[in-house]
């Protein structure tokens, strides 16, 4: 599959160059070793604050920090310091998965197995002749912080909604093992693909990852 070549060239190329959420790895490498499915982007959850020009334009928006665990206090008081302007969230979001299915049928068994582990957002449509499965899951928090600079919530305020989208990052990463577990049934059912070893060799992943 000349699509699958070309992203585990692309996540390996990423892997070696720390682009990837070191948490979800493990995971990574398991789900893009079974045959006929793959990952393209893919995120392990996470937690920042946001300035966005207007309501919806993402495309021109800047994190003023953002990680892939939960945030301090003083972390988001700091970033905060270098709000500009537009407006201003704190933003929690789930870990994520897009998986591509080379048939229908994969693309199904891929989806009942995101809702079995908790994914309640699990989804799937085709995009150019591509099944793709968006493996995603319900705990996402936006909180208006300020606007043009000013930050207009008070401490108080900001500790609660730390506090709140740190929960809600806990709670969807902890799906993470169930998630591992099931793609681990699944690999015992479809099987191994050659490709990914073949690659794996050829880019010495094995020489700081474990493969499954």
């Amino acid at each position: 599959m000349k699509a699958k070549r070309e992203a585990l060239v692309s996540l390996f190329t990423a892997m070696r160059e720390g682009k990837v959420d070191e948490d979800i790895i493990d995971l990574l490498l398991l789900i893009n070793s079974i045959r006929g499915i793959y990952t393209t982007s893919s995120c392990s959850g996470r937690i920042g604050i946001i300035e966005e020009p207007a309501l919806g334009a993402k495309p021109l928006s800047r994190w003023l920090i953002k990680v892939h665990r939960e945030m301090t206090f003083p972390e988001a008081k700091k970033a905060l310091e270098n709000a500009k302007e537009g407006l201003i969230f704190l933003k929690s979001q789930p870990p994520i998965f897009h998986v591509v299915a080379e048939d229908l049928e994969k693309a199904k068994r891929l989806h009942e197995l995101g809702l079995a582990s908790g994914f309640k957002y699990t989804t799937f449509k085709v995009i150019s002749n591509r099944y793709l499965v968006e493996i995603n899951a319900t705990e996402y928090l936006t909180a208006p912080l300020g606007r043009d600079g000013r930050v207009m919530a008070s401490d108080d305020y900001l500790r609660f909604a730390l506090e709140i989208g740190n929960s809600m990052l806990r709670r969807s990463k902890g799906r993470l093992p169930r998630l591992m577990k099931n793609f681990e049934k699944l690999r015992e059912e479809l099987g191994e693909d050659e490709l990914f070893y073949e690659l794996a060799r050829e880019f010495g992943i094995s020489e700081k990852w474990e493969l499954p």
